[in-house]
């Protein structure tokens, strides 16, 4: 399932993985589109949502460039594009998140983000 987030001025695309963390992504499908606020933490975009899933799946504590993941005790998507405040040679999430996809663009242009940024995810039909 792909999905587009606009995040301000700055658009990707990220595939969902229903392998990775089939309950959460299903969750994540009923609440869209989702409408939200950026907040930025180093280089993680996370946006708080209406998604309740309590159920930990594929999660982890190291993540990947590009990954989009939700975080359970912030009810947040979070899209990671480089180092958190806590990473040291690893990128360190919070805590443990449900990795649910990747960003197909370049996760880098969201440097560009800035706190209170305006948030829309919606489905995108797959070519």
């Amino acid at each position: 399932m792909k999905v587009k987030i606009k995040v301000g001025k700055v658009e990707v695309t990220a595939e969902l993985d229903e392998s990775l963390a089939p309950k959460t992504i299903e969750a994540i499908k009923k609440a869209l589109p989702i409408k939200s606020t950026a907040n930025r933490w180093g280089d993680e975009v996370y946006f708080h949502t209406n998604v309740n899933v309590s159920v930990e799946e594929n999660s982890k504590e190291v993540v990947e460039v590009g990954d989009v993941a939700y975080w359970i005790p912030g009810k947040a998507i979070c899209l990671f594009f480089g180092k958190t405040p806590i990473s040291d040679d690893k990128i360190r999430p919070a805590s443990a998140v449900n990795v649910i996809g990747k960003i197909l663009d370049d996760p880098t242009v969201l440097k560009e983000v800035k706190d209170g940024d305006e948030v829309l995810v919606f489905e995108v039909e797959s070519q």
